[in-house]
């Protein structure tokens, strides 16, 4: 088993709580206003140590959900991020969940075949048979909503069937592939880029033309080592956002 998937498969704990405790404050569970459990309390809880219940909450107040204050505890300010679409990243899995809770609308798709330069992009093979599908991602629950983003993603004509689920199911496109298929996403690599949107994306995501965006770029690698989907997107700015925490290999 490769370090990769090792890791997908057992995210940091704080991580874990983090999302556990986001889920309680979105879900009304904790109400403005009030505070949340002291540590000591969290940590009997969850069954995990203070160290672990202070990273943990350090996330949930990056999203702007709650604060800290010495001598009161942590309190709630906000149900809702203040970061527009946030989430936390700390393996491949999570990566995969990033999308829960939205949907892909407007979706197109047609066949194409990789040149040169699709190929080097996407590092697929040139004449490469490839389905390109692009479409706006927005909250399931309020599809008119401003987008989040927009998206450009390219599979290959092995998985063309995923047609039938873009855009009906929720959540990331690699994650229906893993569903549909039973292919195991062994690496996703990602690159991001300051950019500003064009006057043809503009209106698309509903924002002025030269407003600033982040460019994502992600290559999902099977277990046979090769990419099966590439995917481009662009965020406008305070539509989504998100953390990750790298941490020191000690052993070395």
């Amino acid at each position: 088993m490769s370090d990769v998937a090792q890791i997908a498969k057992s995210p940091p704990r704080y991580i874990l709580m983090a999302q556990r405790l986001v889920a309680e404050i979105t879900e009304g569970r904790h109400p403005v206003g009030s505070l949340l459990p002291t540590e000591a309390t969290l940590c009997t809880q969850y069954g995990v140590s203070r160290h672990t219940v202070r990273e943990a909450i350090r996330e949930v107040q990056a999203l702007g959900l709650v604060a800290r204050r010495q001598g009161v505890g942590t309190r709630v300010i906000s149900l809702t991020p203040s970061r527009g679409y946030s989430h936390m990243l700390a393996s491949v899995d999570d990566l995969l969940r990033f999308a829960t809770g939205t949907r892909l609308v407007h979706v197109t798709s047609e066949e194409v075949v990789a040149d040169t330069e699709l190929a080097a992009a996407g590092q697929f093979q040139p004449g490469q048979k490839l389905i390109r599908f692009e479409a706006l991602r927005v909250p399931s629950n309020d599809i008119e909503a401003p987008p989040l983003a927009w998206t450009e993603l390219y599979v290959i004509d092995t998985y063309a069937g995923i047609r039938d689920d873009i855009g009906v199911k929720e959540g990331a496109v690699g994650w229906q592939i893993e569903q549909r298929y039973g292919v195991r996403i062994m690496e996703i690599q990602q690159e991001i880029n300051a950019v500003a949107v064009g006057e043809a994306l503009a209106s698309r995501v509903q924002v002025p033309a030269d407003s600033p965006a982040l460019r994502v770029e992600r290559w999902y690698i099977g277990d046979d080592g090769q990419v099966f989907e590439y995917a481009v997107s662009v965020n406008p700015e305070n539509r989504y956002s998100f953390s990750m925490r790298l941490t020191r290999d000690m052993a070395g």
